[in-house]
């Protein structure tokens, strides 16, 4: 069996505050290295409740782990050029092969074309038309996972509202949770694997970072 990390690295970043600080220090002669990491719960690869956006939703501890694994298909949408909108047609063409119940990861191989440490992986990234996330939001699945900024309105700091973020609103609008900032779906060659996106057991939160993988 082969594992293949499709996780960012959790680091300084320009967009999102991330420290770490040691509380213990083996350096110093402490008897454990301990650090205190604080990090936005959005940042890096990441899963989204409909809490985000939706009030009186399930928390990210209530969340049934096989929701985020299982059988996913993947659409290779690597056709994607910078800034270009990727269409209803667009999705209908790559994902014939979905099927009920499904985890959806969209495959554009971003990550290759731009690092997510700079500014231009979401100024010059492609994203998803409204209809394009109506036609996910209309299927029969657990998850959708992007390996790029899937909504226009994300590239922007602060990010636009829901109603301008046509993932957001309409998919997790249906309880269906999503999978942000996936990376090494390039990896991948074939049209379904099984993954996983498992995200920390944080008590009342909206979302968490995970660790995602696929096996195959």
């Amino acid at each position: 069996m082969e594992i293949i990390d499709l996780s960012m690295t959790i680091q300084p970043h320009w967009r999102w505050k991330v420290t770490r600080e040691l509380v213990g220090d083996l350096e110093k002669g402490d008897p454990f290295q301990i650090s205190v990491i604080t990090l936005p719960a959005h940042a890096f690869t990441h899963m989204d409740t409909p809490l985000h956006i939706l009030p009186e939703q399930i928390t990210v501890e209530a969340v049934p782990p096989d929701q985020l694994a299982g059988t996913a298909a993947i659409l290779d949408l690597t056709f994607a050029e910078a800034k270009q909108a990727i269409t209803k047609s667009d999705l209908e063409k790559a994902g014939g092969h979905i099927q009920p119940g499904d985890i959806v990861l969209l495959k554009t191989g971003w990550d290759l074309r731009r690092d997510y440490l700079t500014r231009e992986y979401w100024q010059d990234a492609p994203y998803l038309e409204e209809t394009a996330a109506a036609w996910l939001a209309d299927h029969d699945m657990k998850a959708v996972g992007f390996d790029f900024p899937q909504d226009y309105g994300i590239r922007s700091v602060p990010v636009a509202p829901p109603e301008e973020q046509p993932t957001h609103n309409l998919i997790l609008s249906k309880g269906v949770y999503l999978i942000e900032y996936l990376c090494n779906l390039h990896k991948i060659v074939s049209e379904r694997v099984t993954f996983y996106a498992l995200p920390l057991k944080f008590g009342g939160a909206e979302g968490s970072p995970v660790r995602a993988f696929a096996t195959i």
